[in-house]
């Protein structure tokens, strides 16, 4: 397995939802530059969902942070929410799952964080 790089983008306050744009961004250019060898728009397409998800449906600011190796990357989307549940119904959460190895949530330091590893 290859070292992972770190990157965190926090989206804007004012702006959250055009800060989702900006995550794909910040996805796309990670990837690449870090030199994942599997689907950058599978990344990008995780990214957006959680990245949604946590503007529409957590609190606080949403921080995208991305683990990223020539095999692997480890997408994580933390907000302040309490409710660490996913929701049920739509489709974001199920492209999630078929894209990624795995994924699921956690709480750490009183943040709820959605996750999902991809492999080249």
């Amino acid at each position: 397995m290859s070292p992972l790089t770190e990157a965190v983008f926090s989206l804007p306050e004012n702006d959250q939802r055009g800060g989702v744009a900006l995550a794909r961004d910040f996805a796309r250019r990670t990837a690449l530059v870090c030199g994942y060898r599997g689907n950058h728009e599978d990344v990008v397409l995780v990214v957006n969902e959680l990245a949604t998800n946590a503007v529409r449906h957590g609190s606080g600011r949403a921080v995208v942070r991305l683990f990223v190796g020539a095999d692997q990357v480890l997408v994580e989307v933390s907000d302040d929410a309490t409710d660490l549940g996913p929701r049920a119904g739509g489709w974001g959460l199920r492209l999630v799952a078929t894209l990624g190895e795995s994924w699921g949530f956690t709480e750490r330091a009183g943040q709820k964080v959605v996750w999902c590893e991809l492999t080249a």
